[in-house]
């Protein structure tokens, strides 16, 4: 084996290194609920929209997202965690996972999961004899 071969299969070991080593956060989020949907809201610093990522496959969802590169300078401190983003939620059959939607705006992921019909509440009409 040649030196540049050696280099290169060693360069390639340290990425591995580097991309298993890589911070992967679990952004917070807050969760409402009403009669209609269930709300979900993460905060995902320095995150824009086309770098989320949202999936729901086998009953899981799936949030990941990729922070945008910081401004210049160095970060003197810092109390939030700006990176990559993962997080994971197991769905109930009672929501409406063909509907589900999501945005961005200001570092927050908002996403809407409608609950199945079967699931509302719904009113009894008293039949009057």
């Amino acid at each position: 084996m040649t030196t540049q071969e050696l280099q290169r299969r060693e360069q390639a070991d340290v990425t591995r290194r580097e991309q298993a080593n890589e911070n992967v956060y679990q952004p917070s989020v807050d969760i409402l609920e009403d009669q209609d949907e269930l709300v979900m809201m993460f905060d995902m610093p320095g995150v824009s929209g086309d770098h989320v990522d949202v999936t729901v496959e086998k009953g899981t969802l799936t949030v990941t997202g990729q922070a945008d590169p910081e401004e210049d300078g160095t970060c003197a401190y810092r109390e939030t965690h700006i990176g990559n983003y993962r997080r994971q939620f197991s769905l109930s059959d009672d929501v409406d996972t063909d509907h589900i939607t999501a945005e961005v705006k200001a570092g927050i992921l908002t996403i809407r999961i409608p609950k199945a019909v079967e699931a509302k509440p719904r009113k009894i009409e008293i039949q009057y004899a």
